[in-house]
């Protein structure tokens, strides 16, 4: 017999209950990092790749969107309220 199991033989019924559900706590936490891990692998791998052009239109896009927020004026010279 190992030392665990001389150990576990000494406790109680309530207390080998206890070291059983832990180390079935510890083995359900270490099965789902693994499940976790390989969930993470299929989704980055679901990402598209952006093309140098859409990156282009996207910075931009963010170029128009940082000058109507530093120059709320220029917003309303687009409008046709007059």
């Amino acid at each position: 017999m190992t030392n665990i199991q001389i150990k576990y033989n000494l406790l109680d019924a309530a207390s080998q209950k206890e070291v059983s559900d832990f180390v079935d706590f510890l083995l359900n936490k270490k099965k789902k990092k693994v499940e976790n891990l390989s969930s993470y692998k299929k989704k980055i791998l679901k990402v598209s790749a952006w093309a140098e052009e859409d990156i282009k239109r996207i910075e931009e896009a963010q170029k128009h969107i940082n000058n109507w927020i530093h120059s709320p004026t220029q917003l309303f010279s687009y409008s046709t309220i007059g």
